[in-house]
């Protein structure tokens, strides 16, 4: 069509085509820990106009002379390294887009790859002998919620000869950790007194000082020789067993992805679970049938003597309810649309956030499928408007988690329109305007992140008044904000008091986020 249309109105198509705002951008891509140009790596645009993509020349040099106009980002990836992209801190961090203005071409555009580690090895029973299908994980410290912790980044099972290895591995701390395969079993296992147990190097994660190993880009070692450990049975009973019910026990607290280990439901509804060493678990069954979930969740500290009577009741997800109430310093009378409500449990193993409907007016809502736990809510609009409370039985689920199950009560939930907002500008350490991100913090409970205009100017709207510690960061995602000490040693913030329905001007100095340990 466009080629029959052109050969008619080979002017208008001339015009059309030549008024079409172009932008040109170039740039290289460089080893980030040696500063090499690296060749032949894949560069990709995503912008306006679609995707485009290029190769790296022999000197790292590339370039999009002619693409869309506006927001852009820009990626690189080349076997060996972690994929990179400008304006990204470090692999696997948010990165900020280019912003391409026609009759501006953007120069020298650098991306950094990082090179991959690498950790290998092979896992051992204590005879010597190779153990096929253990599974192997590099857990990484991690923040969540603004707490540290460990989680795995990768998994890998052993070969027949026991070997594995984890590649991809962005460089940083780790704890490797091996875990025998998982047997089936048929009823009546026998009298199991010791089992294969699991090893970490250099150590266990459930401490605060666990060790870690340094990853860089090169080949590390890790080796394990699995030993017998003492172990126990978990026996008990499903009071309201369904047929095909299975029941699993998994490692409570420690959030690395762990294998399961499943129990043996007899027709009556009794189970055992054998082979388990001591430790923190939780013992969970689903069953789904006809649309219909019933689901039991029973925390269960194992210890030297087996545990016996344990109670398993399948139960269906509950539902709560709530409303929105106005308060508005303008006469509105009708609820925002945008608000975002979300729960989060304080044990995400012992709960699920359940599902979210509103009504046709927006003053009223319902949270179905829940599963019984202790659960904070976070609840966010913008514009004019904030949550000011969220409360069930007296108390403010905004600023303190409670216990949520069947019969809790109704969430009365209260916004207004007379939010104030936060702008500013961040700027480097030597005083130059400066791209970053902006957190805004009041009282440990989770903040309000954004990321600048390339030119460090931000403006937040939306905020309840009060008062609030303002920080910048390069990586808002390391920050541990629920962590009071680690915040009096690394974070310098500035206090501001947001009035309502008034503009706060701030400045502030972007913070390298440390490499604690």
């Amino acid at each position: 069509m466009l080629r029959f249309l052109a050969a008619l109105f080979p002017a208008v198509m001339l015009v059309a085509q030549t008024n079409a705002p172009v932008c040109a951008v170039e740039g290289s891509v460089v080893n980030a820990a040696t500063g090499e140009p690296i060749v032949r790596a894949h560069v990709m645009l995503m912008g306006p106009g679609g995707q485009k993509a290029v190769t790296t020349d022999t000197t790292g040099h590339w370039s999009f002379p002619s693409v869309g106009c506006g927001q852009t980002q820009v990626i690189a990836t080349r076997p060996g390294f972690l994929q990179g992209a400008f304006g990204q801190p470090r692999p696997g961090a948010a990165f900020r887009p280019v912003i391409l203005v026609s009759g501006e071409p953007l120069h020298d555009v650098k991306i950094q790859l990082t090179p991959q580690a690498v950790v290998s090895g092979k896992v051992v029973d204590d005879h010597g002998d190779p153990l096929a299908n253990a599974m192997v994980q590099a857990l990484a410290p991690r923040i969540v919620a603004g707490l540290r912790t460990f989680q795995n980044v990768n998994t890998q099972s052993t070969n027949d000869l026991g070997e594995y290895r984890l590649a991809n591995l962005p460089p940083g701390k780790y704890i490797i950790c091996a875990t025998p395969q998982v047997v089936p079993f048929a009823f009546e296992p026998g009298d199991v007194s010791t089992v294969l147990g699991p090893a970490c190097y250099p150590g266990p994660p459930d401490s605060s000082s666990a060790g870690t190993i340094e990853a860089r880009g090169s080949e590390n070692r890790a080796d394990f020789t699995l030993s017998q450990v003492p172990s126990v049975k978990i026996r008990g009973s499903i009071t309201n067993a369904v047929r095909g019910v299975g029941i699993s026990l998994t490692k409570r607290f420690a959030m690395n992805g762990g294998r399961s280990q499943p129990g043996m439901v007899r027709p009556d509804g009794t189970f055992e679970v054998p082979s388990v060493i001591p430790g923190s678990y939780l013992l969970a069954t689903d069953f789904f049938e006809g649309g219909r979930r019933l689901t039991a969740r029973v925390p269960i500290e194992v210890g030297a003597s087996d545990v016996e009577g344990v109670t398993v009741r399948l139960e269906p997800g509950f539902s709560l309810a709530g409303s929105v109430r106005v308060e508005s310093a303008q006469g509105q009378t009708a609820a925002p649309q945008n608000i975002r409500i979300s729960l989060r449990a304080v044990d995400p193993q012992l709960a699920g956030g359940g599902q979210f409907a509103w009504n046709s007016t927006h003053d009223a809502f319902t949270i179905s499928e829940l599963t019984p736990g202790n659960y904070w809510l976070e609840a966010f609009t913008n514009g004019s408007w904030y949550v000011k409370s969220a409360t069930l039985g007296g108390r403010d689920l905004l600023k303190e988690p409670a216990v949520l199950s069947a019969g809790a009560g109704r969430i009365e939930m209260t916004v207004r329109d007379d939010a104030g907002t936060l702008e500013g500008q961040i700027e480097d350490a030597d005083g130059q305007p400066a791209a970053g991100w902006v957190m805004v913090l009041q009282d440990g409970r989770t903040p309000r992140n954004i990321m600048s205009m390339p030119d460090g100017h931000f403006s937040i709207p939306g905020i309840a008044p009060g008062e609030y510690k303002v920080y910048s960061w390069d990586d808002w995602q390391q920050v541990e904000y629920a962590n009071p000490d680690w915040m009096r040693r690394f974070a310098s913030g500035t206090s501001v008091t947001i009035d309502p329905a008034q503009t706060a001007h701030i400045k502030l100095r972007r913070q390298n986020v440390p490499d604690t340990p």
